[in-house]
């Protein structure tokens, strides 16, 4: 009788953890990147009071349960929408990683984040996200622009992420414009006063754009197409007179060339190909054949006009894009990424050392963080992943857990009255 004692004590003790465990994940339903924990039993060990090894049956009894580990439930919570645009969660496998005050390093799901007064990018306890810096930052302005997404560095080697702000993109001069449009040949007739006779009157075509220099100061592109009158052969020829003007009308520069177009208004040859810009090239690109500039009888045919070159502009905002890079928006309407938000990932999450509801920590377990290398991982901005506790599956697991601990202690009481019996037997 005393095993059934101590029996039921290890089940009142075992059963008693178990529900401090369900009841844990019922607290922390509504927390975001939390998961659920679960209580794993077992049996401490069997004693056989006799018989063989040719038994054809056992008469082993277990002598108590105890509590063998709690298993953390890693699955993805469900997304919950919100109006904060540094809310994150990362939809796939991968962790975030900040750092306290004292560079302490952890890993969470929990993605409420937010600005500080310093520009950190931080979560709910102050703790600050970490990232790869693209060094692209120098006292205040972009000193180059990297690829649209940039490469995680080595996982030891992140750092806090911080908007800068103020933030300048400096300007960039023009290096081409690219023009696409229809020079059209139609004839044009006029009376000319001094001879009274009706003759060709030139065709005069003009493609208008801005442009930047090197210094930033933002000019006129005018090109002038005049067709040449009368036309000495079968293909149409037009001059082309290319000139730079400031903002005040007053010109910079100004080039010269020649359009030959084949019968078919395709573009065969093409002497106007640059100007100079105030100290900087332009490469003019009429195109040829039907890819640029074409001459075709009363044709409807699109104007267009690329370049590049941009004037010096302000930070407007910052944009988190689904890969994790952190964008800054200038008011020019250029995107360049500053940061990348590192995901991390373990070899052995549930080996992963659990130091509160939502913050892990690296253990020989769990192996090294590294970085995935697979685009299966993405962020959802102004998103939260919330618990992913189901709470039926709890409130059902709760009561099997009662009715587990009514039963031991009723063990208890049995053997106490087995006990009392006993006695009584000796009165």
């Amino acid at each position: 009788m005393n095993i059934s004692f101590y029996n039921g004590v290890s089940g009142i003790k075992s059963q008693q953890f178990g529900i401090d465990v369900i009841a844990n994940n019922i607290t922390n339903i509504n927390k975001t990147g939390f998961k659920a924990n679960f209580a794993e039993f077992s049996t401490i060990f069997s004693s056989k009071l006799s018989g063989s090894l040719s038994d054809p049956t056992t008469n082993d009894r277990g002598l108590a349960i105890t509590v063998n580990s709690t298993n953390t439930d890693f699955s993805q919570g469900v997304f919950m929408p919100t109006d904060n645009q540094y809310d994150m969660a990362i939809d796939g496998k991968g962790w975030f990683g900040v750092i306290d005050e004292k560079n302490n390093f952890f890993y969470t799901r929990s993605g409420a984040f937010s600005k500080d007064a310093n520009g950190n990018l931080i979560d709910a306890n102050g703790f600050y996200v970490v990232g790869t810096n693209a060094n692209n930052i120098q006292n205040g302005q972009i000193i180059n622009n990297p690829t649209l997404d940039i490469t995680l560095s080595n996982p030891s080697q992140q750092e806090k992420i911080t908007f800068t702000k103020p933030l300048i993109l400096p300007a960039t001069a023009t290096t081409y414009v690219n023009i696409q449009g229809n020079l059209n040949p139609k004839i044009i007739t006029q009376i000319n006063p001094k001879t009274g006779l009706l003759e060709e009157k030139p065709n005069i075509e003009v493609f208008q754009t801005t442009v930047i220099d090197q210094n930033g100061n933002e000019n006129i592109l005018k090109i002038t197409f005049t067709k040449q009158v009368p036309q000495s052969s079968t293909d149409i020829i037009w001059n082309a007179t290319a000139e730079i003007f400031d903002q005040n009308k007053n010109i910079i520069n100004s080039t010269q060339g020649v359009l030959n177009f084949d019968a078919k208004g395709a573009l065969i040859s093409n002497t106007l190909t640059s100007i100079n810009n105030n100290g900087s090239n332009i490469n003019i690109n009429l195109g040829s054949n039907y890819d640029g500039l074409v001459s075709f009888l009363n044709a409807d045919v699109n104007r267009i006009i690329e370049k590049d070159g941009f004037k010096k502009s302000n930070i407007k905002d910052y944009h988190i894009d689904k890969n994790g890079n952190v964008v800054a928006i200038f008011e020019n309407g250029k995107t360049i990424p500053i940061y990348k938000i590192a995901i991390f990932n373990f070899q052995n999450e549930e080996g992963l050392q659990k130091v509160s509801p939502v913050y892990y920590k690296e253990s020989s377990n769990s192996g090294k963080a590294v970085f995935l290398n697979n685009t299966s991982t993405t962020i959802k901005t102004k998103n939260l992943e919330m618990s992913n506790v189901s709470l039926h599956r709890a409130l059902t697991e709760l009561i099997v857990m009662q009715k587990a601990f009514d039963a031991s202690s009723k063990s208890i009481t049995t053997s106490d009255q087995m006990v009392q019996n006993a006695i009584n037997m000796k009165k």
